[in-house]
């Protein structure tokens, strides 16, 4: 009898372990794909205005500024952001290139603007990590790509970050677009990259989603939107679904008024936005930002938050 008793507490506590070990296992699985959820980064694309004036407070950069410092964080917690990738307007290269630095200075692209306009800040660490990561995933999508340690961060990066995350706590990795402007590879360029936001790493683009410098220059303040008509095209083409989405923005300079919006050959401040769709997975983007700058010039900005 002492025996059988003993048999029956042994299974008793063998069961209660037992059970107790699959629920932590449970438990585990569930918490594990919450987290997976939620650190899922978005991709957006932002519009950097003129030099550094968005920082300077410049009347027809209001707008801008606002967005950039204020309405950015509604969209995106950068408290799960483990990293950026930030694909600049401002540096054009025959391959794509990538930032590989621990630390990268800054680079002030720009002219003719107060001194105290090349003496900011901006001390976010760079991830010569990632960066290989990044490089290897281009191989495997059958992109050529390069490492630059030294390059600094031009205004394209530290103008709507200092505005976007002023704290500077979140690594950055500096990517170039292609200087052939060539629509259907800077797509490619943004689905290779596509998977680094399933780890929590964000893909920002930064341009402008109208860049004609004779126009900002000559046709301010005019009292009618000189690209109502191509933005409207942009619009439509990144909030639809992936494949249509491709399909409209690889022939972008066929719309009517593109090359009005991005002359020939000028067409850089256009390429994030393309690099950006093509990160932003299946489902369709949402327009978070339209603006008109000196009430002549629309600006739309882009994000996508799902898979």
């Amino acid at each position: 009898m002492l025996v059988l008793n003993t048999f029956t507490i042994l299974i008793q506590v063998a069961f209660i372990v037992f059970m107790s070990l699959l629920s932590m296992n449970i438990i585990r699985h569930f918490t594990g794909s919450v987290k997976r959820m939620a650190v899922f980064a978005p991709a957006i694309f932002v519009n950097h205005g003129g030099g550094p004036m968005p920082l300077l407070g410049e009347k027809d950069h209001m707008g801008l500024t606002i967005f950039l410092r204020d309405e950015v964080k509604k969209h995106v917690n950068f408290k799960d952001v483990k990293a950026i990738i930030l694909v600049t307007a401002h540096w054009e290269e025959n391959t794509v290139t990538i930032s590989s630095g621990k630390h990268h200075d800054l680079y002030f692209d720009y002219y003719g603007f107060p001194p105290e306009t090349y003496k900011y800040k901006y001390d976010a660490p760079g991830d010569p990590e990632l960066a290989e990561r990044i490089q290897t995933a281009l191989k495997n999508a059958g992109i050529d790509s390069k490492l630059d340690p030294k390059r600094g961060w031009d205004h394209g990066v530290f103008v709507p970050m200092m505005l976007i995350n002023p704290n500077a706590d979140i690594p950055i990795i500096q990517l170039s677009v292609l200087s052939n402007q060539d629509a259907e590879q800077h797509y490619k360029l943004g689905e290779a990259l596509y998977q680094f936001r399933k780890e929590g790493i964000a893909i920002i683009g930064s341009g402008m989603s109208y860049h004609n410098m004779r126009e900002f220059r000559y046709s301010r303040n005019i009292g009618q939107v000189v690209n109502k008509e191509f933005d409207e095209y942009l619009t439509k083409a990144c909030t639809s679904g992936n494949e249509k989405r491709k399909q409209e923005l690889i022939v972008w300079d066929s719309q009517p008024g593109a090359r009005e919006a991005h002359p020939p050959r000028a067409a850089e401040h256009l390429m994030p936005l393309i690099v950006i769709s093509g990160a932003g997975g299946k489902g369709p983007g949402e327009r978070i930002f339209n603006w008109d700058m000196s009430g002549t010039f629309r600006l739309s900005g882009f994000i996508w938050k799902g898979e």
